[in-house]
């Protein structure tokens, strides 16, 4: 039994692993190159210039958004930067974030009219979360903070949260002054001691680029996958369509490295490319709008806004200064009473010392040097929550193979207001920290494609969704799509520790049936 799956980030990564334990053989497709991980050279490159060891691998394109005339800025979807091409997919540089969706988020249709329920509640992913937070080497509040909405868990996390970092304390001290709950960020970085893959996190602060592999990627696994003799990895080979005949998927045709194109056979086919390359391999392979009217479609993610200010009172004097790490976050909105407007979440995430700037000083000015050893600074970040719109959809231009990006989209009639509710609430958490107000900075709306969902998402048929509850493709037999756009809805939040949940979940329940 021949399983070909198209990428190879943490999706593709996980079911491989398990097909190769169940005896299949797997052969992986990726569209982009190797990229050498958790290496000491590379990373002391990284610090000391900011150019990360990946950074060839990412979009270069800007704004991908055809907007008709007339339509605001503010409806602007932004791919630069947002996703890569490698190896290892975007996970490779993520931030590290593994938040759960909360329960209601599973039952958006039935609570508000909004969107679609998914095919089943918080309850049946629960014990796959668990897994996937020990699989992603997560350290979260064991204790959750009183009155903040934790989502409720059955197995406590591997490794407990650290102390908040004095430099904390300043929002800390707002945020209890206005009532607004927090708590600490549950995130990919490994503890001390214990199974885990890497290395435990030693709070360097470069998170993107971990030198010892504290903060998971799926690199860390692969080593693993191409040691068994039935794993085969083909890179630098983009996908050109899936080789369909009647209702069952016979394999792949990809470009060689060389240039030319290659056939892969295949029992059955798993694609777990992303939210906006899915539905373009979907769409070259013959499922146009009378066969997956969905497809592309109902094209979400959550807006972020910024703020930064300069704190009056610096935090109370400390030798030394500790590495700008976010630590603490607040889901306060993040509740079913918020939902039907739509949720809202946010953290401090503090300013990074910025090494090129160090070096470009003829004279490094001791004064400048102590503004980083004495954080004055305060920096929130935000997302809000969108809802699903058929409208909003990717375009199918372009050949097969090719990066690049067409879409429309243009935000509900709602938004402006709801925007400017979080503008006014991270205000006031500004205010009440202690930052000098006149000189705040406020970002403008920061939509980007790195949490993009519902282009393949779940449905009860090929009329509201484009997979059903086990990711198959409606209308074939053994097309599977797994990817962040089989979300119908992402509240606020990150989306990777619930697309490894969903991994997992596939892993365990339909990748069994495939021999039948």
């Amino acid at each position: 039994m021949r399983l070909c799956i198209v990428g190879s980030g943490i999706a593709a990564t996980v079911t491989a692993r398990a097909a190769l334990e169940r005896g299949y053989e797997v052969v992986m497709v990726e569209a982009g190159p190797r990229t050498l991980m958790r290496d000491g050279r590379r990373w002391l490159d990284f610090v000391t210039t900011g150019v990360r060891p990946y950074n060839a691998c990412e979009d270069t394109q800007g704004d991908a958004n055809t907007r008709p005339q007339g339509v605001s800025e503010r409806d602007h979807y932004l791919i630069k930067g947002s996703r890569l091409m490698a190896v290892g997919g975007s996970t490779l540089h993520w931030s590290g974030w593994t938040p759960r969706l909360q329960p209601e988020d599973f039952e958006l249709h039935s609570r508000t009219g909004k969107g679609l329920d998914w095919p089943f509640g918080y309850a049946q992913l629960e014990p796959y979360y668990c897994q996937a937070e020990s699989l992603l080497n997560v350290t979260g509040p064991n204790t959750p903070a009183p009155s903040h909405p934790t989502p409720w868990r059955s197995a406590p996390y591997k490794w407990d949260s650290p102390p908040y970092p004095v430099e904390a304390e300043p929002v800390r001290h707002g945020l209890k002054s206005l009532g607004i709950s927090y708590d600490h960020i549950p995130m990919s970085r490994r503890g001390p001691g214990g199974e885990g893959v890497g290395g435990p996190c030693m709070t360097f602060g470069t998170c993107r680029y971990c030198p010892m592999g504290a903060r998971f990627d799926p690199t860390l696994l692969h080593a693993e996958l191409e040691a068994h003799p039935g794993f085969k990895l083909i890179d630098n080979s983009p996908v050109l369509s899936v080789d369909m005949v009647g209702d069952v998927a016979q394999g792949v045709t990809y470009r060689t490295p060389e240039g030319g194109t290659a056939t892969l056979k295949a029992d059955a086919v798993l694609v777990a490319a992303g939210a906006l390359e899915t539905p373009k391999l979907l769409w070259h392979s013959g499922f146009d709008e009378k066969r997956l009217p969905t497809l592309g479609r109902y094209l979400l993610t959550h807006p972020m806004l910024k703020v930064e200010g300069k704190l009056l009172k610096a935090p109370r004097e400390f030798n030394g200064r500790e590495v700008p790490m976010p630590a603490l976050f607040s889901r306060h909105f993040d509740t079913p009473e918020q939902q039907a407007a739509g949720k809202m979440l946010f953290s401090e995430y503090p300013e990074e010392p910025d090494m090129q700037a160090w070096v470009r000083k003829e004279n490094l000015a001791p004064g400048y040097i102590d503004s980083f050893a004495r954080e004055s600074r305060l920096n929130l970040h935000g997302f809000i929550e969108e809802f699903p719109q058929a409208e909003n959809r990717l375009r199918f231009t372009g050949a097969p193979g090719e990066r690049k990006v067409d879409l429309h989209y243009a935000v509900d009639a709602g938004f402006q207001a709801r925007w400017q509710w979080m503008t006014d609430t991270l205000m006031k958490v500004m205010r009440a920290s202690g930052c000098d107000e006149p000189g705040v900075w406020i970002s403008g709306v920061i939509r980007r494609a790195d949490h993009s969902v519902g282009t393949v998402r779940f449905g009860q048929g090929p009329e509201s969704g484009v997979v059903d509850g086990q990711h198959r493709v409606f209308g074939t037999k053994n097309l599977f799509a797994l990817t962040n756009g089989n979300f119908p809805n992402n509240g606020a939040i990150n989306p990777t520790l619930t697309l490894t949940a969903l991994s997992l979940r596939w892993s365990h329940q339909v990748l069994p049936g495939l021999k039948k």
